[in-house]
């Protein structure tokens, strides 16, 4: 990502940081002025079996803040606020996502 997207990319290796954990796979797509980010599971040949969470991430990357709205199958299901200078903002992020994919284990 380039220098403009910091917080995008540390919130990115962070997510697939946990995903690795689980076993997923991670991929994030930059689309227009926000990055569509999804988890993933695959079989023993690469194929992909399920998408356990998929969100887009907007970022205001010169402010801090930023939202995140997650995706399920049936659709959207939950937005978050990120603000970098409020304590335990990316926290919880990560602490929904890891919550997620143990509910989907």
């Amino acid at each position: 990502m380039k220098d403009n997207q910091q917080i995008t990319a540390l919130i990115a290796a962070q997510v697939e940081k946990l995903a690795r954990q689980f076993d997923y796979d991670f991929l994030s797509e930059k689309q227009g002025n926000q990055t569509l980010c999804q988890i993933l599971q695959r079989d023993e040949d690469g194929s992909i079996l399920a998408t356990p969470l998929s969100f887009h991430l907007h970022m205001n990357e010169d402010k801090g803040t930023g939202d995140i709205i997650y995706y399920h199958e049936q659709g959207e299901f939950k937005r978050q606020q990120v603000n970098v200078y409020e304590e335990n903002s990316l926290v919880n992020v990560l602490l929904f996502i890891q919550e997620r994919l143990k509910v989907n284990r």
